[in-house]
């Protein structure tokens, strides 16, 4: 019995060591992501519940009122006021943080767009669901839908990569004073629990210094009006700043990975190809959670390749295009979508037409999981059985 003990306790020991200041914790995504607010010392979080996140802001309200995050929590009237209010309070300098899903994020349309373009850094997760008819379960279309806005949009394919990229996302959002959405599938992620590696916060404090307020921060000591009209000239130039930086986040993002990994010892990247070479003939193109079912089927297929998109927006075109710079000029691109935009093909498609704009490849497009639909195994090999034999421009998959 005393060996069986220190068999276990050696094993746990070596655990350990592969994350030094870290505990290992069994915890949902959206626990995941109101840890990783509490780490991150945000400060205010203004909340308004919606299913499937109402868990997050739960969490962070539980947290708060206990004494384990000094931040100040304020219930909303509506997704629109919470937004509002964090943008107030990032404009009084303040680290922010909220979460929303499905109507709540296109009720805030409008605020994001000044979130955006007022140039406030703070990071919000959105967990992924559609909109009408009626449905609470996984789908993207929520957040593609605010490709549009100006906010950056990482998507993450684990709880582990939800904490760990909210944590990069806060550094990035504050060096480039744009904001962050981080996106997770609804219960796929939301509400599944898996093993995470949750760092020691002075671990994390040496990652991301204390905010300091940005250059559109009020500042009494040099006052500035907030949200006047604008003449043209002037919009212009505002747009061309806002240009300027977006442009950055692509190789910013890499970097700030980079320096994560070789502090936490988790590596990421914009994109992940995974068996993506010369010998490599058809590549399936997947976001979010629909990636892990996609890694296991092909395993037992080596001319199979599988990008995954953790950058979504701005989209990572060079990384795409060193991804599959080694493929054969007959390679065949398939792109997973978990979204119906309104259109032919899928945002994925579209994304990868616009950075892949006059190279050979072929790229069909195939929507499957909409609305939360299940994509197990099966459904991959589907997509591989078609993509290999007599694909449509645009497939609909497991439609009964």
């Amino acid at each position: 019995m005393k060996t069986e003990i220190l068999e276990k306790n050696t094993g746990l020991n070596k655990q350990a060591s592969r994350y030094p200041r870290h505990r290992q914790l069994i915890m949902k995504g959206n626990y995941a992501a109101a840890e990783a607010a509490k780490l991150c010392r945000v400060g205010f979080v203004p909340a308004y519940p919606i299913t499937p996140q109402t868990t997050i802001v739960e969490r962070l309200s539980e947290m708060v009122s206990s004494g384990e995050m000094d931040a100040k929590y304020t219930n909303m009237d509506s997704e629109h006021s919470a937004f509002a209010a964090a943008l107030g309070a990032a404009l009084g300098g303040e680290r922010v943080f909220t979460a929303t899903a499905g109507q709540g994020l296109f009720y805030a349309h409008e605020v994001l767009h000044a979130i955006a373009h007022f140039r406030l850094p703070m990071v919000i997760a959105n967990v992924g669901r559609p909109s009408i008819p009626w449905n609470i379960w996984s789908d993207q279309s929520d957040s593609l839908a605010q490709r549009d806005t100006g906010w950056v949009q990482f998507y993450g394919e684990s709880s582990q990569e939800v904490l760990d990229t909210m944590i990069q996302s806060y550094l990035l959002a504050e060096q480039l004073n744009l904001p962050v959405m981080v996106v997770l599938d609804a219960f796929y992620q939301s509400h599944t629990s898996e093993n995470v590696w949750v760092p020691d916060i002075d671990l994390v404090d040496e990652f991301l210094p204390a905010k300091v307020p940005g250059p559109m921060s009020i500042d009494i000591d040099n006052p500035k009006a907030f949200g006047g009209l604008m003449p043209p000239e002037h919009y212009n130039k505002l747009n061309y700043t806002y240009w300027r930086d977006a442009i950055q986040v692509e190789e910013k993002a890499e970097q700030i990975a980079r320096d994560f990994a070789t502090l936490f010892g988790r590596e990421y990247h914009n994109v992940e190809a995974i068996n993506i070479g010369p010998q490599t003939k058809l590549v399936l193109i997947t976001v979010s959670s629909i990636t892990s079912t996609a890694r296991g089927v092909i395993k037992k297929y080596p001319d199979i390749g599988l990008l995954k998109i953790r950058l979504f927006k701005p989209f990572p075109k060079a990384s795409v295009q060193e991804a599959l710079s080694v493929l054969p000029k007959d390679a065949i691109l398939a792109p997973v979508e978990r979204n119906y935009m309104g259109d032919r093909e899928g945002a994925i498609f579209q994304e990868m037409q616009r950075a892949l704009y006059g190279m050979p490849f072929k790229m069909y497009d195939f929507y499957a999981g909409a609305g939360g639909k299940d994509v197990p195994p099966v459904t991959i090999e589907k997509i591989i059985h078609l993509a290999r034999t007599n694909p449509k421009e645009v497939n609909w998959v497991d439609i009964s």
